[in-house]
């Protein structure tokens, strides 16, 4: 299309502001629109950022359906309760394979979450990306 890739933008912003690198992050929660053409370019962006099957990813909003102007909030309530109980919460009513350069968790997957990277995209080209850190990890620390 000529536009930039404004999602990785967004993911590398959040990093950088973070001071953490791609490999310091333990999961992606994704924004997951549903829609084939929006979802093929999510995945693109965490491939072109943490390389195939680079980190853990789940789509929170594939249990509630999508929330409009509250999904955002939701991922990062979820994420937050993620990285306090240490688990990645399941992707559901997908297709396994249907993502093979993700590594799309589809049942929960216990885990030591630090730092996690949180998505939100909207119509008219909204792209949002969040680090969401475990109480006492410092700026740069995984």
């Amino acid at each position: 299309s000529g536009r930039p890739p404004t999602l990785r933008t967004a993911i590398e912003t959040a990093l950088a502001d973070a001071g953490l690198a791609p490999g310091d992050i333990d999961a992606v929660f994704a924004d997951g629109a549903g829609l084939p053409a929006d979802d093929r370019v999510e995945a693109e962006a965490l491939t072109d950022v943490f390389g195939p099957s680079g980190v853990p990813v789940t789509v929170p909003k594939t249990m509630t359906g999508r929330l409009y102007s509250g999904a955002a909030s939701l991922d990062v309530a979820t994420a937050l309760l993620a990285v306090r109980d240490g688990v990645v919460p399941p992707t559901v009513n997908v297709e396994p394979g249907s993502t093979p350069e993700l590594d799309l968790v589809l049942e929960a997957r216990p885990a030591d979450l630090r730092s996690v990277l949180v998505l939100a995209r909207g119509h008219g080209g909204f792209n949002a990306a969040l680090v969401v850190r475990a109480p006492g990890t410092a700026e740069g620390e995984r």
